[in-house]
């Protein structure tokens, strides 16, 4: 892959160290050329009190929008840090391609042959020479912990590092980066992970909402309180519609314009199954402190027992029995990879067992994963018919046991 042969030419690793630090910090990452959306967060973090030197980027500053010009400009006006994403890395090395590995002939890969040249012929000289000085990595002392800012992770800029993903790899990452905390990027998802004592967050993207229905995009507030770090996850809302009208006239992916009003994914490609699970389910975080947040509605006495936002919380079964849970994510995730049977017909018959088996988690999760592969809803509705014929004749066959039994009682 193109990609490896860039990330043989870094192996030096160029690490910005920058020392202690203090105070309240800001991180942030997947600008993604949305100027709307880098001045908001410019606005908040004003507000905050927090100085441009404590606010952090995990990369990717340039991407999917319209303004990667005034993007760069008002980054490097603001003067805050970065590390250099994947497609800093790319611009740098004058490729042709966003260097993300995306599955050949995939939806991704079609449209980062439009958004990426866009970027590249959208990008002056100056700011090309600022994105090839922007490090691979920042490391620094916070709170007496050592801090660790990487984009996918320490070997590969491009890995798509999601909480479901095996704690093996995140646990190489921490001892690869000599790390007690490791700040991430590039997957899109906001999430935290405490793993033996460590810490892997991940702030999210501001340029693209996280698939979960709502137009917010994330960040994170770090800050020591009572001697330790206490992280906050935070979302905000910006004039996504410019944004998006910007996207539409100059011919960029017409889906991830949709997205930034929809907040779904045009596609799921990149997703375990796990954070598939999680589309169109708006985000929570218990320590959240968003400023607009949505407003709450009366629970009623039904949602009590199946809370749709609780199918986010699946991931979390492993923190009572880490290695089986880890085992059985490991697995499920190698069930649904294409195999004699494939992914679409995988989704069927998971979502035909979703209704046997009365999961109304699955059977969401399972219509929307349905829906992305493009099965019909007439598809889906004979599906439910074969799981709903083969329960009733499996009761009805145990029919049989039943009179075996009284026939011998009755003698």
């Amino acid at each position: 892959m193109l990609y490896h042969l860039i990330f043989d030419a870094f192996m030096d690793k160029k690490i910005k160290h920058i020392g202690t630090k203090s105070g309240k910090l800001l991180l942030f990452g997947g600008v993604y050329s949305n100027l709307q959306a880098l001045e908001q967060l410019i606005s908040i973090a004003k507000a905050e009190g927090i100085p441009p030197e404590n606010c952090i980027c995990t990369g990717d500053i340039t991407g999917y929008c319209a303004q990667p010009e005034e993007t760069i400009t008002s980054f490097k006006n603001w003067g805050a840090l970065s590390i250099a994403g994947n497609v800093e890395l790319q611009l740098s090395n004058d490729s042709q391609d966003c260097g993300c590995d995306f599955k050949a002939g995939g939806r991704c890969d079609s449209f980062s042959k439009m958004w990426f040249p866009y970027t590249k012929g959208h990008l002056s000289e100056p700011s090309l020479a600022w994105v090839s000085r922007l490090p691979e990595y920042i490391g620094f002392e916070y709170g007496n912990k050592q801090i660790s800012v990487v984009h996918g992770s320490y070997e590969n800029v491009s890995e798509f590092i999601f909480e479901s993903t095996s704690e093996n790899i995140k646990k190489k990452c921490f001892e690869q980066t000599e790390s007690d905390v490791v700040i991430a990027g590039h997957c899109g998802l906001p999430f935290n992970q405490t793993i033996e004592e460590k810490l892997w967050l991940n702030p999210g993207a501001i340029g693209m909402p996280a698939n979960d229905g709502t137009r917010r995009v994330w960040y994170i507030l770090l800050e020591i309180e009572n001697g330790k770090i206490k992280y906050t996850h935070r979302s905000l809302e910006y004039d996504y519609k410019t944004a998006q009208q910007l996207m539409y006239k100059n011919h960029l992916p017409e889906a991830y314009a949709d997205t930034l009003a929809s907040g779904i994914w045009d596609n799921m490609e990149i997703l375990p199954e796990l954070e598939k699970m999680g589309q169109g389910i708006p985000i929570h975080f218990d320590n959240d402190s968003t400023q607009n947040k949505e407003p709450k509605t009366p629970k009623k006495m039904a949602d009590s027992y199946y809370d749709p936002k609780d199918l986010r919380k699946f991931g979390k079964i492993t923190e009572w029995s880490e290695e089986l849970g880890t085992k059985f994510f490991d697995y499920y995730g190698k069930v649904f990879e294409e195999g004699a049977l494939s992914a679409r017909e995988k989704s069927l018959i998971a979502l035909a067992v979703s209704h046997v088996v009365k999961c109304p988690y699955c059977i969401d999760a399972y219509t929307k994963d349905g829906l992305q592969k493009g099965i019909t809803k007439e598809e889906m509705m004979e599906a439910v018919h074969v799981g709903a014929a083969i329960e009733s004749g499996a009761t009805l066959v145990h029919g049989v046991q039943m009179m075996n039994k009284y026939n011998k009682l009755s003698m």
